[in-house]
Formats: C-alpha cells, structure tokens, sequence
C-alpha cells in the first residue's frame, strides 16, 4: 500500500498570528489549535505545524479532510486534564460537551469503556478523507493527562475516527495513555506507519482496534501496551455505540497488512482476531480475509471467540491469512479452534464450510469474476464463474486414505485440489456439459498438509451444493514447524512456546 501524498495547500504554524498557540505545557492551547485546521480546510488543506520545543494543551481537535496535523520532533500534544475545553463535532462546525470521568459507563453491558462514549482526542468527522496525523518519530509525542486517580481520569482515545478514508498516522509516540490508543472503525485506505504506543496507564491499554476495516497497512510500528497491542476485529451492532461510532452498518475487516512490527502486550495478545460479528444477518459482511501478517515480532499470538453482546453460537469465518517469517513467543489455544479457511504459515481448517454458499463467498477464496447468486429457495445460491476464474477453500488434508470432492457443476471447467505452498495439482476432473449435473472427484493426498479444493471455469461455469468428505476431525497439535521451516514451537501447557 503507497504512502499517502502530503496535503495540499498551505503550512502554518500554531505558534504564529493569528494562532498564538502558548506551547507552555500550562496556557489552554485548543482554540488555537482549532484555529489553524479549520483555516488549512477552509483553504483547500494544508499542514498545520506544533513547532518543536512546545507542549501543546489542549482538549479534543477535530480533523478536517485534506489536513495534517505535524508534530515536530521535541514538540507534544498533551490532553488537557480540564472538562471544559473539549467540543464535538455539529455540522460544519462543532460544540462544546462535557465528556465523563472514569473507566465504564453502564453496570450492565461488559467493557462499556468510557472511551467509546468520549470523543477522541483527535477525532475526524465522518466521512473525512485525506486527512494525517505525522511526526518526526519518537520525540512527537502524543501524551494524555497526568492523574493518579483513575475515577478523575478522562478516559479517551489519543486517534480516532469512524467511517473515514486514505489517511496517515506515521512517526509519533502515544504515551501514558489511558484506553485504546487509534481507533480507525470501520475506515478503508489507512497508513499506520512507524508509530510507537506505551506507558499504558489507568486502562485496558489497548493499540490499534481495526474494526471492520479495509485496506490497511500497518508497518515499522513498536508496542508495549496494557492489552491487546494490534487486532482485526469483527462487529456488529455493538450495544457500546456512541454518538461517535456505531457497528449496525457492518463491513467486512478485509485487505489488512501487518508487517515489520514489534509488538508485546503486558497482557493478552499482540496480535489477535475478535470475531463477534454474528448479530449480522449476512455473513459474508463480517468476514476476516485477505490478512497478510509477515516479519514481525510477536509475544502472543490468539482470538476473541467470546462475544458477550449475541446468544448465538460460533464466530464470524476467516479466510485468506498469511503468517510468514515472524518471531512468535506464545500462541493461545483458541488460534487453533478457530475455522480458517486457507492459512499459510499455520493448518487451516480440516473440513469445507458453506458449500451450498447460503453465506454468499464465506470461507471461499475467490480469483476474477465469481458472483453468488440465488438458485431457488431462500437458502439456495450457486456460484457463477466467468472465463479464467476460479473459486476455492483452503483446507488442512491428512495424507493417504480416500478423499472425496462432490459438487452440482454446469458449464465448461474443472475441479482441482492442488498444494497451498506451489500450487501443483494432485487431481482434477473436467466438466462440460449444459444444466447442472453431480460430478465426483476422488483422490488421495500424498502427504498431510494444506491444498486448496474448489473449482475454476474455461468458459462460464456455476457450482453449488459443494461437499467435502474423507477428512478427519480437527487434528490434534502437538510440533508444528512453520514459517517455511524456520521456527519450531511445541504443544505445552496451553501454549506453543519457541
């Protein structure tokens, strides 16, 4: 994913007329602040400076599209401990709010955090675009307020913004902060690049929530945080919504790359998936795919299967995760119950899942032009491919003994089970022929390991009712080699350790 272009227009600095920020660490700095974004939007963009050697207080800021806010090395935005500067947005403009003291704000719903209820500290209206937040590393820091107290704490997140688009967060330092630290809900084209988060404090401490998010790369980043350090997480109609942010309008957490981060959590897990997007009604709008987790270091690896907001059964699916050379210290056990359809780096799941596409392209791999389409009845799809395309699922298979492939085909094409790791077919069954017949594809593995099961059209083809028979159930972990090879953990005490 390319860096984003620097905003267009003009620079100022906040400490220049008409601005006159203080920098004192002391004066109130917020109407300056404020001042200058909204001149940079009002003039088409443009980068709003906090010049090195100041401590900028301030309240809550409201980002404009085509904005950067630039914190120079030796320069810090500090939260302002007192409730009377901080605004949210009203129409083009904004108003002043009170935002709540403490740690949650209901008895009754679990993790209702302040912080989903309190504006962030730099916070983007909706449908903001074009918008950053950039330093010149370690020494730009973002710290929050100061107070031993945690019931005199305004609990709040340093970033955050909800539906929003192609936007920087890069070379700053979030500090003794006290809730998640960015929060980018369901936003697509996003950059999170070379941002160190610590000193978690008075909090659940969390890093980057990356909630039903799209297009996201997040690289060169170092955590040490209180909870979860970086997740992908899955939602819908989330009972802790707020004025700011809401998951009744889901999409599905896709196109996500982590790669060369350090990441540690002083507990719970680096890195980890949060699957609690079963109260939507249409699957595939919640699925985790095309996740590619490459070259970092990561303490703990788990999963969220816990959903304390549904009493429905199971997680949303994920398909399409690649895990390749990283560094991992511990992985929890529920990583390895969770379905996943084609993983590289870990086995995937050992049976097909919606073979009758009742959830649309659930758990399906899908290359070129696939659409999934009604069949008959309510619950009956098929899935139609054009010319050159393919459609398939990733699963773990035990090598030797019979393995069946069934499928109802039309059309010209083939049906194929080839290797994850190069792509060489072990059996494949080609059918032409008008209206949908049953074919049969047997075979045996040569060896245990993950292939790829699913179809691919010569011309146009449709399948349906997919089923995969002959596999064994969850297979036990006990040495698990990955990462090509590279690194080997051990099953031992609910952990796999190096």
């Amino acid at each position: 994913m390319p860096e984003l272009e620097s905003a267009a227009g003009r620079t100022v600095r906040v400490t220049d007329p008409p601005y006159l920020a203080a920098g004192d660490g002391v004066t109130d700095d917020r109407a300056a602040l404020q001042s200058a974004i909204d001149h940079a939007a009002s003039t088409g963009g443009g980068t709003v400076i906090l010049p090195k050697g100041g401590i900028y207080l301030s309240g809550g800021l409201i980002l404009r599209s085509g904005v950067t806010l630039y914190i120079e090395g030796g320069a810090s935005l500090l939260q302002n401990p007192d409730p009377s500067g901080y605004v949210k947005p009203s129409g083009d403009g904004y108003v002043p709010y009170l935002p709540q003291y403490g740690h949650n704000w209901s008895q009754t719903i679990k993790w209702s955090h302040l912080w989903y209820r309190n504006y962030p500290l730099i916070y983007a209206p909706r449908g903001s675009h074009d918008f950053a937040v950039k330093g010149d590393g370690e020494d730009s820091v973002i710290r929050m307020m100061e107070v031993k107290d945690e019931d005199k704490i305004i609990k709040i997140c340093p970033i955050g913004f909800y539906r929003c688009s192609d936007f920087e967060i890069s070379g700053i330092r979030i500090t003794n902060y006290h809730s998640y630290a960015v929060m980018p809900l369901a936003s697509e084209r996003g950059l999170i690049k070379d941002v160190r988060i610590d000193g978690s404090n008075h909090g659940n401490g969390d890093g980057v929530c990356l909630m039903n998010c799209r297009d996201i790369r997040v690289t060169g980043c170092v955590m040490e945080t209180g909870d979860d350090s970086v997740y992908i997480f899955s939602s819908c109609r989330d009972p802790r919504r707020s004025e700011w942010w809401d998951s009744d309008e889901p999409e599905p957490s896709e196109r996500i790359e982590i790669d060369h981060c350090d990441l540690r959590s002083d507990h719970c897990k680096a890195f980890g998936f949060i699957l609690w997007g079963l109260n939507c009604d249409d699957l595939e709008k919640v699925e985790v795919r095309d996740v590619y987790v490459h070259d970092n270091r990561i303490e703990t690896l788990g999963v969220w299967l816990y959903n304390p907001y549904t009493d429905k059964a199971g997680y949303p699916p994920v398909t399409g995760v690649r895990f390749e050379n990283n560094e991992i210290g511990g992985i929890e056990s529920n990583f390895f119950e969770t379905r996943m359809s084609d993983v590289t780096g870990f086995r995937s799941m050992p049976y097909l899942e919606n073979g009758g596409f009742e959830h649309g392209r659930c758990f399906w791999v899908i290359s070129g032009g696939v659409s999934i389409q009604r069949t008959g009845g309510e619950e009956e799809r098929h899935a139609s491919l054009s010319s050159g395309s393919e459609i398939y699922q990733g699963i773990y298979i035990e090598g030797g003994g019979k393995h069946i492939l069934r499928a109802l085909v039309s059309g010209s094409g083939e049906m194929f089970v080839r290797r994850q790791d190069d792509g060489r077919r072990i059996a494949s069954l080609a059918f032409d022929h008008t209206g949908y017949e049953e074919r049969i594809l047997a075979f045996e593995a040569p060896e245990s390991g993950n292939f790829r099961v699913g179809f691919r059209a010569a011309s146009a083809a449709e399948v349906s009712s997919v089923r995969f028979s002959g596999g064994p159930a969850f297979p036990p972990y006990r040495d698990v080699i990955f990462d090509r090879g590279k690194i080997i953990y051990t099953y031992g005490e609910g952990l796999f350790r190096r």
